[in-house]
């Protein structure tokens, strides 16, 4: 009997130190739940890391993920989320899956909210076959009849087409949009596919005349030996400069787990912090959301002055459905 005693009590000791062991180990790692892969954000981690002690690790999927951390709301798996996107930010907050955040300086009352704050912003940019000399356009022209058969898109589900047509459902209506999306259809050259950059590529092989791209992706390409000789075909162009300006969406956080919410404010801190916001700025080629850290010089020179549209982001997100069931109604992809 005292045998059976003294083994229970040691198997008891040794569970009660491995729970000790694993949720010191747990709370010295964060979970985040990425739209955005690793490499882009690659410094900012390591610079975190090695700042906090803290170890994060990085939960890429390029869907999925909104409705996996609704699903494990009440019993978080994830620490953050970060989105590629304000309207999947805005899906996580209306499910309360996420954690109220306090206000946070040095970041603009339009670009955060108690849900989510925005950490960089970009454009939606028009790019353009050099040789049709085009210097100035909207992103309205590309359904006239003049460009039929001279535009490619990816997917216009795609998120970043969805959000540029939200911001056009708020400025034009929503007759106006379906009608644009039907001539915006019969201009493509050939049925939406594959990513931004795809659509340069095909600008460049005379396939089309005319993208929509985000303008980060200008460096991207300026940076790869394969893909730099594109760019000798199209010039980047921000749109609607003699309207409301250039589209701009935003990439944003949330915290997504209460019982870790201390060390991921810190992660969302550091996030904003004008260290972590001018890596952004100098590695992604994206625009700070803080306005106190500028753009790098060489995102600055491509954007020369350009003026964008400042629409509220929940705008963008409520009108998504409107256009995702408009895109649905003409098989825009089809």
């Amino acid at each position: 009997m005292k045998n059976i005693i003294s083994n229970t009590v040691k198997l008891f000791t040794v569970v009660i130190l491995f729970s000790f062991i694993f949720n010191m180990l747990s709370a010295n790692t964060l979970k985040i739940y990425s739209e955005r892969q690793p490499f882009l954000i690659d410094a900012l981690i390591e610079a975190y890391e090695k700042n906090s002690g803290t170890k994060v690790e990085w939960i890429f999927a390029e869907k999925g993920l909104v409705q996996k951390i609704i699903l494990e709301k009440d019993n978080p798996i994830g620490d953050v989320f970060l989105s590629s996107d304000i309207a999947r930010l805005i899906d996580v907050s209306e499910a309360g899956a996420s954690v109220k955040l306090p206000k946070l300086s040095g970041i603009p009352d339009h670009l955060q909210n108690s849900d989510w704050v925005a950490l960089t912003q970009r454009a939606r940019i028009i790019y353009i076959a050099k040789n049709t000399n085009i210097i100035n356009i909207n992103y309205e022209d590309l359904a006239s009849d003049d460009f039929k058969g001279r535009v490619c898109t990816r997917s216009g589900f795609h998120p970043y087409n969805i959000s540029l047509f939200a911001s056009l459902l708020h400025h034009h209506g929503e007759a106006w949009l379906k009608n644009y999306l039907t001539n915006l259809k019969k201009n493509l050259a050939r049925k939406p596919q594959g990513n931004d950059r795809d659509q340069v590529k095909a600008i460049a092989a005379g396939v089309c005349d005319f993208s929509l791209g985000n303008h980060y992706y200008y460096f991207n390409m300026l940076d790869n030996e394969d893909q730099k000789v594109w760019l000798d075909k199209v010039v980047p162009i921000f749109p609607n400069q003699d309207t409301q300006g250039a589209h701009v969406n935003i990439s944003g956080v949330s915290i997504i787990n209460k019982a870790t919410k201390a060390e991921s404010l810190n992660f969302l801190l550091f996030l904003v912090s004008e260290e972590a916001q001018t890596i952004y700025a100098s590695d992604n080629n994206e625009f700070p959301a803080s306005p106190s850290v500028s753009s790098s010089p060489k995102v600055e020179k491509l954007v020369g002055g350009a003026k964008f549209d400042i629409i509220d982001l929940f705008i963008l997100a409520d009108n998504r459905k409107t256009v995702v069931s408009i895109l649905n109604e003409i098989n825009f992809d089809e």
